[in-house]
């Protein structure tokens, strides 16, 4: 056979398995009261709800104001840099300022995370251990709290453009 007798065939296989497959997700299956029992034990019965019968924004309870924000903990990412910018992230969603959240733990970051710390009753080292992560990674995806609009990160500088710029 020639290369390009096995890429069609290939191809055409291809396109066969597809088709069964979009096929067999397409079948309606039987209610159940025709369905047969298989092996003696009955099939519950499950109720579809349309999207359309849902509450647009249900109703938000007593216990759901006062949960803590975020009572699963985040893991911190792998890379040194985007792991620091999750603490630099959380500190200033906890409301202590690390200065520009860039992923370089400066003196203003250490800071904060050691005020974070005394705050929280952890020794206050600066260091963000299993301890401080444990209580800091409840803000990492919590919105910012200030009234203010965050300014989206740029390359650009204010002012006068650069020279030799484009």
């Amino acid at each position: 056979m020639s290369k390009r007798t096995v890429v069609v065939l290939i191809i055409v296989f291809s396109i066969f398995i597809l088709s069964s497959v979009v096929l067999a997700m397409g079948r309606k299956v039987k209610p159940a009261e025709q369905q047969p029992a298989s092996l003696g034990t009955a099939q519950p019965e499950v109720e579809l709800i349309n999207p359309g019968q849902l509450e647009p924004n249900p109703p938000i309870t007593e216990e759901m104001k006062e949960r803590k924000p975020q009572e699963v903990a985040v893991q911190l990412a792998p890379d040194m840099a985007t792991k620091n910018k999750q603490i630099q992230t959380a500190l200033k969603n906890a409301g202590y300022d690390p200065g520009t959240i860039d992923g370089k733990l400066g003196a203003r970051s250490k800071k904060a995370i050691k005020d974070f710390q005394a705050a929280n009753g952890l020794k206050a080292d600066g260091k963000v251990g299993a301890k401080t992560w444990a209580k800091l990674s409840a803000y990492v995806l919590q919105a910012n709290t200030d009234n203010t609009a965050a300014a989206p990160e740029t390359n650009f500088e204010k002012g006068a453009a650069k020279k030799g710029g484009r």
